[in-house]
């Protein structure tokens, strides 16, 4: 049981570690261009605040749809993930609700979701390693468009 605990506290020490380097503040000193000063920027241009800590969402938000996280954004971002074959609850709830809320906006999302089943898998992939990569090289190594 010891053993299980300290492996535990062991990766909780490394995500803690990480998610110190990843506050908007930080990601700006990666060279311009790069995913990590994009993400950057992003963060401050969405008000986060430059000590806002990134998530993974907001890295994949970026790749997605740019700069914009409005509501339509963010469902259209979960249909991406699904054609991307992302099948977590979370996903499969935001698409039934925004579809609710956004019938509309159905081709849109559709297009989303064509777009996600053409592009290589990367919404599990471990972003960090990928934060001083230029943007582009990301977007086209994963066929993200």
């Amino acid at each position: 049981m010891n053993t299980l605990k300290n492996k535990l506290e062991a990766v909780k020490r490394q995500f803690d570690r990480n998610a110190q380097r990843l506050t908007a503040h930080n990601l700006l000193t990666y060279p311009e261009g790069t995913l990590g000063h994009q993400l950057g920027n992003f963060l401050l241009i969405q008000n986060y605040g430059q000590n806002t800590y990134a998530s993974r969402e907001d890295i994949l938000q970026m790749l997605v749809t740019g700069n914009t996280v409005t509501l339509t954004d963010e469902i259209a971002l979960q249909y991406y993930l699904f054609g991307n074959g992302c099948i977590r609850l979370r996903v499969l709830l935001a698409m039934g609700i925004g579809l609710a809320i956004r019938p509309h906006r159905l081709r849109h999302f559709y297009n989303m979701y064509k777009k996600g089943t053409t592009a290589l898998r990367f919404y599990d992939i471990d972003h960090l390693r990928l934060l001083h990569q230029p943007i582009n090289r990301v977007k086209e190594t994963f066929m993200i468009l």
